[in-house]
């Protein structure tokens, strides 16, 4: 029995390490893709269906890392202008690359609230830009998530 004790004592100590320097990793990064808007190079010629896709999952993990969790009591509009203009530009060149009807009016819906947001730096307009993504990369990319707000023109249809 005693020497079990600093093998033991050994063990608890190493996965303190590890869970701490995972948190300090993954704390770290969530910070970091919070502060950056997915900006992408986008050209209305190549937008196709992987384009969107891929556009709306990564809108949809920035605006969870940004908003979800506790982290719009503490968002940062400063961050948010610093790549707003970019990031309006590349959301215009996915809606006039847009076949679909109602996904492009998601889109539009989704510029609107950015702007509104942007102009009053009001985080409530990008929590609703998040649940747009949220929506779209369920009914668009096939997300697996119980959650599900039923704010999109694409996903009542679709």
């Amino acid at each position: 029995m005693i020497k079990r004790k600093p093998i033991i004592i050994a063990i608890l100590f190493f996965l303190v390490i590890v869970i701490g320097l995972t948190t300090m990793f993954f704390t770290k990064n969530s910070t970091m893709t919070s502060k950056e808007l997915p900006v992408q190079q986008l050209e209305r010629s190549n937008i196709n269906k992987g384009v969107i896709g891929k556009y709306i999952s990564s809108n949809h993990e920035y605006w969870n890392n940004a908003l979800c969790w506790g982290r719009s009591e503490k968002f940062s509009f400063a961050a948010f202008q610093n790549q707003y203009d970019k990031y309006k530009q590349n959301l215009t060149e996915i809606i006039n690359g847009v076949d679909n009807p109602d996904l492009k009016a998601d889109f539009l819906q989704a510029q609107e609230l950015l702007e509104s947001a942007n102009e009053k730096k009001d985080v409530k307009y990008l929590i609703r830009v998040h649940r747009i993504f949220h929506d779209l990369d369920v009914k668009y990319n096939g997300y697996a998530t119980s959650d599900y707000f039923g704010v999109t023109q694409y996903g009542k249809k679709h």
